[in-house]
């Protein structure tokens, strides 16, 4: 993968010695900080809301004007900043979690730009916060004196955005949107935390926040099939990332537990918006494709003037060259192949379940999150050896398993065999640990796309690939969250597939699909995966506000 390549960072290194203007990202740059931005007061939200990085309060319902530019250009539209899951208007402004300041602002101001910036609700879904951002739309339209505005909005926000414009009225008011690592298509990261390994975690952190559960890819999958006829009124363009993020921090860790290229929350898959043009696939993370030295050079060429038609026509080229194909609204693949998953609530010290660990695999990286820091984890191979593991460092709180402590190690040419673990906390605590496995044998889940209809069945398919097998079966249960009664399903074996229709009941609500795939391999070494997805249970009738549950 691109995210492991050492010599792509050796040659931008290279690049930025020798030729030090490669980045300045246009020919102003950012060489002039300005004025920080200044309040105008509040919308609707009225509750003061602490937010990760750099520890700055968000009021939602709150405008922020940027100073004028010494260089304003009349001719060039209002750029309206949209924040992301957890964050405040001041991400644009302030320290981002692991890059230093954020320097977006600084670009758009040196390139004689109008700016604003929105506190929307950190943890809320799409619906309450484009109710929210439509109200704010207005206000910085009256203010600037003008009809439209230019979004660019990072992760989350991206689908606040598309909200705002398809369902509370703001699409005449936006004349495109700019989305950076936006998760279009939900993350597994999302469906990871309503697993039935995950929720003894998910309880004690109270991390099952309206913005982690609609960003379920079950979730934005009955989003997109309700939303994407209608985006086409507003244009969209896409970034996506591949880079995992500095080593031992939580991007780090989001993209062991992601299956392909992703930036440590969001999978390139996701970031791609149906039927938006997609400019680029840089190597970026979560945290720093919001930077205006990182990513303002790709998207300036098409927010230059205040007609998107205009710009559209202008830049055709640019955007042929950077891939401009609309994209299908069928689900994409969000289920890890190469992961075992457990999880469990301990006191003192307590045996977990154990796992295999089959022949070939050239390493595995056993990551845990844990409610307390005093947490601490063996696992001992069928050699004898043990590995131990603590918890050092802290989730940011506005990510999806935010608060939560984490640490991992790393096993290169693991035994092959039964594993064994043993978790130990002083008071009560819920952890979850993510064991990815560099492996030949791949194991994918196809859970359909689309909603299902309340009374219905649902396909399943998982295969396995890379290995040649002696046996092996599948099990699976479906849920509605963490702690609800689970409905288990097994599923019948032709050779490499295992199948199942199973019923998804009448409730509305998003199903988490946890499988677990077993077997051995033609050497006899067993083996194990574990596969997380989710898909809504919805009929027809349902329409915008629907949070199924």
């Amino acid at each position: 993968m691109r995210r492991r390549l050492i010599s792509v960072g050796l040659i931008l290194l290279l690049i930025l010695v020798l030729n030090p203007l490669a980045f300045a990202g246009g020919k102003k740059g950012g060489n002039s900080a300005p004025p920080d931005p200044v309040p105008m007061g509040q919308a609707t939200g009225e509750v003061s809301i602490m937010i990760s990085g750099g520890g700055t309060t968000g009021t939602p319902g709150t405008l922020y004007v940027g100073a004028t530019p010494p260089s304003l250009d009349l001719t060039k539209p209002v750029l309206l900043f949209v924040h992301g899951k957890g964050g405040s208007a001041s991400t644009w402004w302030t320290d981002t979690v692991y890059h230093g300041t954020n320097d977006m602002y600084t670009y758009a101001y040196n390139n004689g730009y109008r700016t604003a910036f929105v506190d929307l609700y950190p943890e809320e879904s799409m619906w309450d916060n484009g109710t929210l951002l439509s109200q704010m739309i207005d206000r910085v339209t009256a203010y600037y004196g003008v009809s439209k505005v230019t979004i660019v909005a990072h992760s989350k926000g991206g689908v606040d955005s598309n909200a705002a414009a398809v369902y509370y009225g703001a699409g005449p008011k936006i004349s495109r949107v700019i989305t950076l690592g936006s998760p279009h298509r939900g993350t597994p990261l999302a469906d990871m935390a309503y697993s039935s390994w995950t929720w003894w975690l998910a309880e004690l952190m109270g991390q099952t926040t309206e913005a982690t559960y609609v960003m379920q890819t079950g979730y934005m999958d009955w989003f997109r099939s309700q939303t994407d006829a209608y985006s086409n009124q507003v244009p969209y363009y896409s970034l996506s990332g591949y880079k995992c993020g500095p080593v031992f921090t939580a991007l780090w860790y989001g993209c062991m537990a992601i299956g392909g290229e992703d930036d440590g929350v969001v999978p390139v898959w996701s970031a791609r918006k149906p039927g938006a043009t997609h400019l680029k696939e840089g190597y970026w993370d979560h945290d720093e494709i919001r930077m205006g030295s990182r990513t303002w050079s790709t998207f300036a060429p098409v927010i230059k003037t205040a007609s998107a038609d205009s710009a559209i026509a202008g830049f055709g080229p640019l955007l042929a060259a950077a891939g401009n194909r609309p994209l299908g609204g069928t689900k994409q693949p969000a289920s890890p192949g190469n992961l075992i998953l457990r999880g469990g609530e301990v006191t003192g010290a307590s045996a977990g379940p154990g796992f295999p660990i089959e022949s070939g695999v050239s390493s595995a990286t056993f990551t845990f999150y844990a409610s307390s820091p005093e947490f601490t984890a063996t696992l001992t191979g069928p050699d004898g050896q043990s590995h131990e593991v603590t918890v050092q460092s802290q989730v940011p709180a506005g990510e999806i398993f935010g608060s939560s402590w984490v640490g991992s190690v790393t096993v290169t040419g693991p035994a092959a065999g039964a594993w064994s673990l043993e978790a130990q906390a002083a008071t009560r605590t819920g952890y979850l640990m993510v064991a990815a496995l560099e492996s030949p044998l791949q194991a994918s889940l196809d859970a359909g796309s689309g909603p299902s209809a309340p009374g219905t069945e649902r396909a399943l398919a998982v295969r396995l690939s890379g290995q040649t097998l002696k046996e092996s079966s599948a099990r699976g249960a479906l849920s509605r969250g963490q702690g609800a009664p689970a409905a288990p399903f097994s599923m019948a074996a032709k050779g490499d597939e295992h199948r199942a229709s199973v019923e998804v009941g009448a409730e509305q609500t998003i199903r988490n699909i946890t499988l677990t795939v077993t077997g051995t391999l033609a050497d006899g070494s067993a083996f194990e995966r574990t596969l997380v997805s989710s898909f809504a249970v919805v009929d027809q009738a349902a329409g915008p506000g629907w949070m199924g549950r």
